[in-house]
């Protein structure tokens, strides 16, 4: 109906022109070249035939009837008005063919604004459209199940055999998504290794994840190499936790994110998860700022010697005392600082205080050492090694006061380099620690090279030490292990009276935990020092 009433328009048109031309004296004067705008108009509106009908109409318009000069009389030759006639043809037929290309070219970046080139699927532009439109199609009693693939190792087999590999892995992953998911289902690859499915559907969600899973049962084969193809799967319903394609979309990949990280083939939408995510991700933005404002503290937790109950150091602990939340649990952001640049500066901060607060103990007459903490990032920066130097001299600090605690996981990332900075620390007369020691996997012979001075044995081992006798025979293989080359031993997470028995009787150089002390802030710490004088054994009083 709108391209006749377009038509209708453009020839209403030409004719009126005709009318105009006549009216204004002939063809010999100026208002003759007006026909070329429904010439034009018929081009751009229906193509190259559309400009030649146009031309044609024009022309005939403008033809054998049109005098040159309506007040002479004089008439047109054959010739004349035939000539252009062909001349609005060919005019109309270049617009076309110019509208055409235009259009095949809009056509080609709105199909690319929704869609993935090299697979022809609906990429998220796309699939938020299309879902939206199905949402709408679809009643509250109905459930869309819409799910969300994470297609793990994709970028490390592209890094490996290559991007034209990979590219076909992914068209092989494609074409077994599309015979096990319904016909009338959206597939969709969102990211260049993440796809997405929605099923409208009343199965449960069980079977559409058994379903899912036939994806990636079987191994590819790709240029005649095997690959196995892990996913991560999340799972989010329509109407039950979202009504928008976006949140739809959003909370499926947050699922699918609590799969990757709890290491399960899938997970189904869970609002706990998503409120700490959030949380997480607003908390490390905040964090620059909370830096500046001196809003994180260094807290201490007493270590002692098991041997004698001796207060002979501590560890220093990050506390983030959030003007609105309070206490921030450190583990909702000391992990993800540790993954990011931050973690250099805030190290830095740790060191300074400190070192600081040591030497304030020591003024007061209580000989201490301290233990920090550096992550793998710590052991990156190059210029860390002399910052420790510089606040340590600056505080009158020796070498053999402070205690650096290295991961067993954060060494085993790049060995040789974590044990070239051990080797450097230990070199300038810093103790090095091995910390969370026996959750990692690190060999013997490893274990000999790295040069430390003290094993840290992890929490997971001690706190159910007097009721596991699994734990127990690892903790004192662990003990063994240590003075046979020579190192120090320290248990944390000590959290009973009985567990600290058994580590005394085994030979533990050192513990602590919250049988022992609790972490405080400095203030804090310096009154559990005073009160330590003249006190009873460890076993035989509260916990501080």
């Amino acid at each position: 109906m709108a391209k006749a009433i377009s038509a209708a328009a453009i020839i209403g048109l030409a004719l009126a022109t005709a009318w105009l031309v006549y009216a204004t004296g002939g063809i010999r004067y100026s208002w003759s070249h007006l026909i070329y705008v429904p010439v034009v108009l018929g081009g751009f509106a229906f193509g190259i035939w559309g400009g030649i009908l146009a031309g044609i109409v024009g022309g005939l318009a403008l033809g054998p009837l049109m005098p040159i000069n309506t007040f002479t009389g004089e008439m047109q030759t054959f010739l004349n008005w035939v000539y252009r006639l062909i001349f609005l043809c060919i005019n109309g037929a270049l617009v076309g063919a110019l509208s055409q290309l235009f259009r095949r070219y809009l056509y080609k970046l709105q199909w690319l604004h929704d869609h993935h080139e090299d697979t022809d699927l609906l990429n998220l532009s796309g699939l938020t459209l299309a879902l939206g439109e199905m949402i709408r199609r679809t009643p509250d009693e109905r459930r869309l199940i819409v799910s969300v693939i994470q297609l793990n190792g994709l970028l490390d087999i592209q890094n490996t055999f290559g991007s034209e590999f990979g590219a076909r892995l992914l068209h092989q992953i494609v074409d077994r998504t599309k015979q096990i998911v319904p016909p009338e289902s959206l597939l969709a690859l969102i990211q260049n290794d993440r796809l997405a499915i929605v099923v409208d559907s009343d199965e449960s969600h069980q079977s559409t994840l058994d379903r899912m899973r036939e994806i990636f049962n079987e191994s590819y084969v790709v240029d005649g190499v095997p690959i196995h193809v892990k996913a991560s799967i999340g799972l989010a319903h329509f109407p039950e936790h979202a009504r928008t394609a976006e949140d739809l979309l959003q909370k499926a990949s947050v699922a699918m994110h609590w799969a990757d990280l709890s290491k399960s083939s899938s997970s189904i939408y869970d609002l706990a998860n998503d409120h700490t995510n959030r949380e997480n991700l607003s908390l490390l933005g905040a964090l620059p700022g909370a830096i500046a404002r001196g809003e994180l503290q260094v807290w201490y937790q007493a270590k002692i010697m098991l041997a004698t109950d001796e207060v002979v150091g501590s560890e220093a602990l990050l506390r983030w005392n959030h003007p609105q939340r309070g206490l921030v649990p450190p583990g909702l952001f000391i992990p993800q600082v540790e993954e990011t640049m931050l973690i250099d500066r805030v190290t830095r901060s740790v060191i300074a205080t400190a070192f600081a607060d040591v030497a304030n103990w020591r003024a007061a007459g209580y000989k201490q050492s301290v233990s920090v903490n550096l992550s793998v990032h710590n052991l990156r920066d190059h210029t860390l090694l002399d910052a420790i130097d510089l606040n340590a001299s600056r505080c009158g600090l020796t070498a053999n006061d402070i205690e650096l605690e290295i991961t067993e996981s954060a060494v085993m990332m790049d060995l040789d380099h974590g044990i070239r900075v051990i080797s450097q620390l230990r070199e300038r007369g810093y103790r090095v620690a091995i910390d969370d020691f026996g959750v990692g996997h690190s060999s013997l012979a490893y274990l000999q090279k790295m040069h430390a001075s003290a094993l840290k044995i992890d929490q997971v081992f001690i706190k159910t030490l007097a009721t596991d006798p699994n734990n127990q025979k690892i903790v004192r293989a662990i003990l063994l292990l240590a003075r046979s080359l020579g190192l120090k031993t320290v248990a944390e997470g000590i959290e009973d009276y009985a567990s600290l028995l058994l580590l005394r009787e085994w030979g533990c150089d050192y513990g602590q935990g919250y049988a022992i002390h609790r972490p405080a802030p400095q203030a804090e710490f310096l009154q559990f020092l005073e009160s330590q004088a003249g006190e009873q054994p460890i076993e035989s009083r509260p916990s501080i």
